[in-house]
């Protein structure tokens, strides 16, 4: 079984990057911006600047954060595929081939197909709603996916002032403060700036959620040949350095917060300065950083499973496939985007996404070996030249493969026939399947969702009143 014994460093190799990460920290350090960090970074016993706000750190100090802070604990050690909902401000129209902006209606039928999904652990709305004030519409889809959302969801926050209204909320769900503190119930993630950056609002954000005890993953968003050096080994002691900061800062705060550490590392192209999403430097810095990860003993999460393609093509697949597989292999706890296509979502996207993690899932599976399955009887009692198709045994496990809904397997000629049908407009029936048969439903009692539709409402109501003064 491969799960998790693929590497692309040698431990001799982790140990030199993260000798120059701890390096980076004592002689040039990491900027927090915000004064209440040079107070906590300091009582920590770092060496702060006020007037620049750049913290150098100690590797005591290092090692204490990495003794004390504890680390998010995973579902379980089995080799599944964990993967999120993308969320992007454009979508698709798969029969135009525009992109066009999210509506509420979208966020509705994302969450709905994320429902169905099997392979998709965790949910999300898809898209920023055009049709909500965008400084509300964060605290929008989160009650969309607090009511109607059958699994865990994730959504990003920018807004400093939407975190006490999502607060509130998830303390509809969980019955109050305490009950929500220390809960898996919300979690954000905090981002650096590369290089050696943490800006003001991720970290007031950030801080609301540690004094919660709620869960904390610290990412770093590297950009090789930009932000970031354009060699893979320094762009990586980059990102080690930025995660061990944002670590220190949350043992800082002496509170209970898990934390797992994440790689959002990306590659820009020398010669146009696009961002890229999927180039195979790409898949070698997630695979590095999720060793560097697990050596610092850290749940490890990524941004794999994207494209630069702008079309349900070769490219697509392939590129999503490399680095999909293979993080996967190597053992990481999380990655995404499923949906995503360069430069938004698709919910065609989505529903194809999760027909190819349900075959990688099946090969999670591994190959189960015991009297039953070693078939010795059975290969006795049919003997030489023979066949199994009448054995009850092949009877007994003729559903064990895995079978496609949407992937097709007839021959060129029926597929001629029936028009030469593209994945893509089966993936597009597929969707228009699931809207069409299911239903949103409230997953929590009715006074629960009508508490959050007031908190919405409020909060949407004095985003407009705001914007219109």
């Amino acid at each position: 079984m491969i799960f998790r014994k693929l590497k692309v460093l040698s431990d001799d190799e982790v140990v030199k990057i993260v000798e120059g990460a701890f390096r980076i920290l004592r002689t040039t350090g990491c900027r927090f911006e915000d004064e209440k960090c040079m107070d906590e970074l300091e009582s920590a016993g770092c060496d702060v600047d006020r007037s620049t706000m750049v913290v150098k750190f100690s590797e005591d100090v290092i090692f204490d954060a990495l003794d004390n802070v504890p680390s998010v604990t995973p579902p379980d050690d089995l080799p599944k595929v964990r993967v999120a909902s993308a969320n992007k401000g454009m979508i698709l129209d798969c029969k135009t081939k525009k992109m066009r902006p999210g509506t509420t209606e979208d966020a509705r039928n994302v969450i709905k197909l994320c429902n169905s999904l099997d392979n998709i652990t965790l949910a999300s709305a898809g898209i920023v709603s055009s049709d909500v004030p965008v400084q509300a519409v964060e605290v929008f889809n989160i009650g969309l996916l607090m009511k109607y959302s059958e699994k865990l969801f994730n959504q990003w926050i920018y807004e400093t002032e939407n975190v006490p209204v999502v607060m509130e909320m998830a303390e509809v769900i969980t019955g109050g403060s305490e009950e929500l503190r220390g809960s898996k119930f919300l979690s954000y993630m905090l981002n650096s700036v590369s290089p050696l950056r943490f800006p003001p609002k991720q970290l007031a954000i950030s801080r609301m959620y540690a004094e919660r005890d709620l869960p904390i993953a610290v990412a770093s968003m590297t950009q090789a040949g930009s932000v970031s050096p354009a060699t893979p080994a320094g762009c990586l002691v980059l990102c080690a350095a930025e995660l061990l900061a944002g670590l220190v800062w949350v043992r800082s705060l002496r509170t209970k917060t898990e934390v797992a550490l994440g790689a959002l590392t990306q590659v820009m192209q020398m010669r146009t300065g696009r961002q890229l999403y999927a180039s195979p430097e790409q898949t070698l810095m997630f695979l590095g950083a999720h060793q560097i990860i697990r050596y610092f003993g850290y749940c490890s999460g990524n941004t794999s499973f994207e494209t630069d393609s702008c079309d349900f093509d070769m490219q697509n697949g392939w590129e999503k496939a490399l680095s999909g597989v293979m993080c996967w292999a190597a053992g990481c706890d999380m990655f995404g985007q499923a949906g995503f296509l360069f430069d938004g979502f698709s919910m065609e996207q989505l529903v194809l996404d999760n027909e190819a993690l349900g075959m990688l899932s099946k090969v999670g599976e591994g190959v189960l070996v015991n009297d039953d399955t070693l078939a010795l009887d059975v290969i006795k009692s049919v003997g030489p030249g023979g066949n199994f198709l009448g054995e009850k045994h092949t009877m007994a496990h003729a559903r064990d493969a895995w079978r496609p809904s949407i992937f097709q397997r007839v021959s060129f000629e029926h597929w001629a026939k029936s028009g030469g049908m593209r994945i893509i407009a089966h993936a597009h029936d597929k969707v228009n399947e699931i809207l069409s048969s299911k239903e949103l439903s409230l997953q929590i009692p009715e006074d629960q969702a009508k508490a959050i539709d007031d908190i919405v409402a409020r909060r949407v109501a004095a985003v407009a009143e705001k914007g219109a003064c």
